[in-house]
């Protein structure tokens, strides 16, 4: 049975490191009322600007046959602005700046969102739109076409704005003509994340409107964590999600028809949801990386424009907040694992829980306390188990005995199992019962480990003394190397039926485990911990109160 105990555990840990290795790079409490956006508008004065390039806009990645334009387009009467105008848009959860340069979004900041949750003195907020060098014009919403002298005037030009209040939403109207073409893009604000955008170009062209490249700079605490992917493309479609990784995206993806696309990270989105529209892509570039020389890959998410010449729909900047996301439709973007259904409830559980320990901390603990008590029926039949098949063990040696050459003649081996069951039978033990306590800690700890690497409420989550974030690794591995103590301690007290050459291999397992452990969140290595701590006073309990396990005369 013990040979089957340490089997599963080995795979569990094979799993387990598997899943830390790959699943980063693979893979119903109403929110408070929203309060009403406030807008504030400054000027500067007029500066051109130059756009970067973008991937043409062509037949091929367009999925209806483009718009020409006509041979002698009808004359449009020139609008633009005498000077850049600053608008800002404030709401209770971000802080978002449009420009009427290239009628663009240059900057988003979200309030309630700290760049580097851990650091008390920073105060820097998470960016999701970070403004950029000057001459930068591929901002969110920016206009991408095949004809770049186009691309370049659209981009660089400065838009009249015109805002007004219109049915509960305040209305920013960006307008812009040359004389040949007049583009027009409208932003609608309720004070929510989900925003509505409209743009048209006249007469129609191919075009796009893009957000990205990328989503936002991670501080260095979280370039440190290698469970942290960034920069991920997402598409999802007939209510299936796709998520593209952003180093292996191929340089152009095209999707007919889409539900929204996007790109994330582990803890925040970034994306469109067309309403009108002819399809979308991702779009990779590579860029130089500021502290290596080898280059970087980000993506831009975008949207066609509709043969008409207009694109419309809504846009999410914004937390990957279980309640967020499913209030505005992106729930398949919180990745929480294989196990996510019980990633979900634990996450509901530590909710509820934050508001009477007021520290998340605390909340895993009571909640490993709670598993535990669920669990403690078939741990402590397990437990009774061993020490029957302690009790048992002169009786197998005995049976073993007569079998010497069981391991190499299959009928001695055969003959000798059907004997050792005869004896499990009579003594009314479940041979393979041991191992049904370990299969069942899977699934809890993949639901803890998705849990704690995905869900931004215990983003930034302190514990006590030295832990100020229990989604990020111990800095100083004390609490792996408390847990890898409370194994061998729990070793040291379990019965055990092993031979003296198993013994010494179940004494690899903690050092495997606290050895793949220490770079995990903090969070699930307390989980375990508690895990062990309980365990260890209930064998304890145990061994007080029931018989020792002596072995019977002859």
């Amino acid at each position: 049975m013990e040979k089957r105990i340490f089997a599963a555990v080995l795979i569990s840990i094979g799993f387990l490191w598997l899943w830390a290795a790959v699943a980063p790079k693979l893979f119903p409490e109403l929110m408070k009322k929203p309060v009403p956006a406030k807008v504030e508008t400054t000027s500067t004065a007029a500066t051109m600007t130059t756009s970067t390039q973008p991937a043409p806009v062509t037949a091929s990645t367009a999925t209806t046959p483009a718009v020409a334009a006509p041979a002698e387009a009808p004359a449009v009467a020139p609008i633009a602005a005498t000077a850049q105008t600053i608008t800002k848009i404030e709401s209770s959860d971000y802080v978002a700046k449009f420009t009427n340069r290239g009628a663009e979004l240059v900057s988003f900041q979200l309030t309630h969102y700290k760049a580097r949750p851990s650091d008390k003195n920073d105060q820097t907020l998470v960016e999701l739109v970070k403004e950029r060098e000057p001459n930068r014009t591929d901002y969110p919403f920016a206009i991408e076409a095949a004809d770049a002298n186009f691309v370049s005037r659209a981009n660089s030009a400065l838009y009249a704005v015109r805002e007004f209040e219109e049915k509960g939403a305040h209305v920013v109207e960006y307008r812009w003509s040359d004389g040949a073409h007049a583009i027009t893009k409208t932003f609608r604000f309720t004070g929510e994340y989900l925003f509505n955008f409209a743009v048209s170009v006249t007469p129609p062209i191919p075009y796009r409107v893009a957000v990205g490249p990328g989503i936002r700079t991670l501080g260095p605490d979280e370039k440190d964590n290698q469970f942290i992917v960034t920069g991920n493309g997402v598409v999802q479609r007939d209510d299936s999600l796709k998520v593209i990784n952003r180093a292996k995206a191929e340089s152009l993806s095209i999707f007919p028809a889409v539900q929204y696309v996007g790109i994330e990270d582990n803890y925040f989105l970034s994306a469109l949801r067309p309403e009108k529209s002819s399809g979308s892509i991702l779009r990779a570039i590579d860029v130089p990386a500021a502290e290596k020389k080898e280059k970087r890959r980000e993506l831009y998410a975008a949207v066609n424009a509709a043969p008409d010449g207009v694109v419309s729909g809504a846009a999410f900047f914004g937390p990957k907040e279980a309640k967020v996301v499913d209030r505005y439709g992106f729930e398949k973007t919180l990745q929480l694992g294989v196990f996510g259904i019980i990633a979900r409830f634990f996450l509901a559980a530590l909710l509820w829980l934050n508001k009477f320990t007021k520290n998340y901390g605390w909340a895993i603990i009571v909640l490993t306390l709670i598993i535990k008590l669920v669990l403690y029926p078939l741990q402590h039949k397990w437990l009774i188990g061993m020490k029957k098949m302690q009790k048992l063990q002169p009786k197998q040696e005995a049976i073993k005995a007569r079998y010497k050459k069981a391991k190499s003649d299959p009928e001695q081996r055969q003959k000798m199992n059907t004997e050792m069951m005869k004896l499990y039978q009579q003594e009314g033990i479940n041979p393979a019962g041991g191992c049904l306590p370990f299969v069942l800690q899977i699934p809890i700890l993949w639901g803890f480990y998705g849990l704690l690497s995905h869900a931004i409420e215990l983003r930034g989550a302190p514990f006590i003394f030295w832990i100020h974030d229990l989604s990020m690794k111990d800095p100083y591995y004390i609490t792996p190397i408390l847990m890898t103590a409370t194994m061998f301690i729990q070793q040291a007290i379990t019965p055990s039926t092993a031979d003296p050459a198993q013994k010494k291999m179940f004494l690899i397992m903690p050092l495997v485990m606290g050895w793949i452990f220490k770079e995990f969140p903090t969070g699930l290595v307390l989980y375990w911990l508690m895990q062990n701590l309980l365990t260890i006073v209930q064998q304890l309990i145990m061994n007080k109160f029931t018989d020792p396990a002596t072995p019977p005369a002859g």
